[in-house]
């Protein structure tokens, strides 16, 4: 009797984690708009956390300050910063093309530049699009917009409704487990929590000391539009691996339009920071969070890259931090480490008694 149940547990074990994975596959991106809401929920509850525990606050009042907190500062960086940046985002979209222009010069004159020369279109203005497919294109983007408004209205609805009632939540998720494994559960929870929060916050420390240095590295060798790029660079230092290389280009293309001597400037400064941030930052500022290796990372962020496309490549670090999390605790120290244990204990009748 007692096989028979642990084969029919082990068979619903493989059912649910088959059913798992496809509606993860099939829906993956509404997976990632709740988790994106469980960050952004991390975010504000340890902003409430700290804020009570240094006030002595009730949560609720620590909770408005901090989300009032947040977005004024997320209104008052986009106040000062916007105009700036919004004008050099202007600039750049005039002067990448002749940057572009440039880099075709350049490859013409190389052997094997001439071949990626010779499969772009020689007539620019038979490869614009035609007044249909402009107006095709501008009831997309609008469409486009409105569900990316819809989504980050989800994402933040969501998260709000998670940092208020935390606890609402996490129990009434153990309630799906046996009575006896709540409280493992809750534990489990409740260190992937701390593993989000810590690192989210290293996380945006290295974004912001990333874009700070770009943007003073930039000023300091006179490349055009340095805030933009060094906004740029700021955003996509929350891709790692992937998001530092997609930043680069776009400064080498500006930095093509003042020479050769500005682009091996911008390449100095690039790899400079990354070095950086890759051996002495990271290190310190992610000590206390998870170790994610950086080629499992890489591995990782290519494939929810492929099978959810932006926002999987965007979120692959933080989901990557939380599943390294349940399979150590759930996986490794439950059952590898359990079944040693007894193992050793069964060896050893005189060591158990």
């Amino acid at each position: 009797m007692t096989d028979t149940y642990e084969f029919v547990k082990r068979v619903a074990a493989v059912v649910l984690i088959v059913l798992g994975a496809y509606l993860l596959i099939e829906q993956g991106y509404f997976f990632l708009l709740v988790f994106s809401g469980i960050l952004l929920a991390v975010l504000f509850s340890g902003m409430t956390d700290w804020l009570a525990g240094k006030t002595g606050m009730k949560r609720w009042l620590a909770l408005l300050l901090s989300v009032l907190f947040f977005f004024g500062v997320l209104a008052g960086a986009l106040w000062l910063l916007a105009p700036t940046v919004g004008e050099q985002v202007g600039q750049m979209r005039e002067t990448i093309p002749k940057s572009v222009g440039q880099l075709e010069g350049w490859l013409g004159e190389r052997g094997w530049g001439k071949r990626v020369v010779e499969e772009m279109p020689e007539d620019l203005e038979s490869a614009l699009p035609k007044q249909k497919d402009i107006l095709a294109g501008i009831s997309g983007a609008f469409s486009t917009t409105l569900g990316f408004l819809a989504d980050l209205l989800i994402v933040l609805i969501t998260g709000l409704f998670l940092a208020a009632s935390p606890t609402l939540y996490t129990h009434g998720l153990t309630k799906l487990f046996p009575v006896h494994r709540r409280t493992r559960i809750l534990g489990v929870l409740d260190k992937c929590y701390r593993t989000l929060r810590k690192w989210l916050v290293a996380m945006l420390l290295a974004m912001a000391v990333i874009g700070v240095s770009i943007a003073i590295g930039y000023s300091l060798i006179g490349l055009p539009l340095a805030f933009a790029l060094a906004f740029i660079a700021f955003l996509f230092a929350f891709v790692p691996n992937i998001g530092p290389w997609i930043a680069l280009a776009p400064a080498v293309l500006i930095a093509l339009t003042e020479g050769s001597q500005m682009v091996i400037y911008v390449l100095l400064i690039h790899f400079g920071v990354q070095i950086v941030e890759s051996y002495v930052l990271t290190p310190i500022i992610f000590k206390r969070t998870v170790d994610l290796p950086p080629a499992l990372l890489l591995f990782f962020q290519v494939l929810l890259g492929l099978l959810l496309g932006a926002l999987g490549l965007l979120l692959a670090a933080p989901i990557l931090a939380v599943l390294m999390v349940l399979v150590q605790e759930l996986y490794v120290k439950d059952v590898l480490e359990a079944k040693t244990v007894d193992a050793t204990a069964a060896d050893n009748p005189l060591h158990s008694a």
